[in-house]
């Protein structure tokens, strides 16, 4: 790689640092450069991602191509991948919400349809599901928050297994006009249901934009979705009232008690 200039932090990294620079190498000049922080529960992280886009290389997907790796931080301090830098911007709030829902629906229909041999990924299994749950010290409605622990401690719902991304959500979506240019962060990705993917961006969704915007994102998306799958999303991680809002932790507790409402 030849003369790196540019350099310069991108928004995002809950897991690391991820930094934007330009140089030449191959037949590309605009990379990304990702960090991985390293964490004994999340063990090769560099290398699951890397391996998730080799598998997508071959399609249709827009996602960005692996350039090199450092695996294990022996260079960069902490496990590294460097990929080519997709085109496009995240978008938050889209002054046309019909049209930026209808955009995702797209893009995760494409996904959960790409020719990805199933065997060769691992298998979904519940964020947090060692987790305690205690009941959270700002929750309103003890016997909702007992209610929603069980459906999550219970069996998930018979449903059939696809390539997923299993972290999709606006944040990991990349925008030029209209339309979505490309999809990034897949070191989560896995075999599992769609509905993995459609609460959790549903859940992203009510957190940021409400109620409204969450419920229309069902009915673009299309299909039966069971009130589990938000439930098992939900309390996969829990807001904390030292760093989370009141508005945020209230539309949490609405979201969690809508999806408890839907099962009684």
């Amino acid at each position: 790689m030849n003369e790196v200039r540019n350099v310069r932090p991108i928004a995002g990294g809950m897991t690391g640092a991820v930094v934007a620079l330009d140089a030449t190498a191959h037949d590309a000049r605009r990379f990304v450069l990702k960090l991985y922080r390293p964490d004994p529960s999340e063990p090769d992280s560099a290398g699951r991602e890397a391996r998730i886009l080799e598998l997508l290389a071959p399609t249709d997907l827009p996602v960005p191509r692996v350039v090199a790796m450092d695996r294990e931080g022996t260079d960069a301090v902490w496990p590294a991948l460097l990929m080519t830098r997709m085109p496009g911007r995240r978008r938050f709030r889209p002054r046309e919400v019909g049209p930026w829902l209808e955009g995702m629906a797209r893009l995760a229909a494409r996904i959960h349809s790409a020719p990805v041999a199933l065997d060769a990924l691992p298998a979904h299994s519940l964020w947090g599901a060692d987790d305690l749950l205690p009941l959270p010290e700002w929750w309103t409605k003890p016997d909702v928050w007992k209610a929603a622990v069980e459906v999550f401690r219970g069996p998930a719902p018979d449903e059939p297994v696809t390539f997923i991304h299993r972290d999709f959500h606006p944040g990991n979506l990349l925008w030029k006009g209209r339309r979505p240019s490309a999809i990034v962060d897949w070191p989560y990705a896995c075999r599992g249901p769609v509905a993995v993917d459609v609460a959790h961006c549903r859940l992203n969704l009510w957190l940021d934009l409400g109620r409204d915007v969450a419920d229309t994102w069902l009915d673009v998306v299309g299909g039966a979705h069971h009130p589990y799958w938000d439930i098992a999303d939900a309390l996969s991680w829990v807001p904390d009232s030292r760093t989370d809002g009141l508005t945020r932790r209230r539309r949490y507790e609405a979201f969690v008690e809508a999806a408890v409402a839907k099962l009684s």
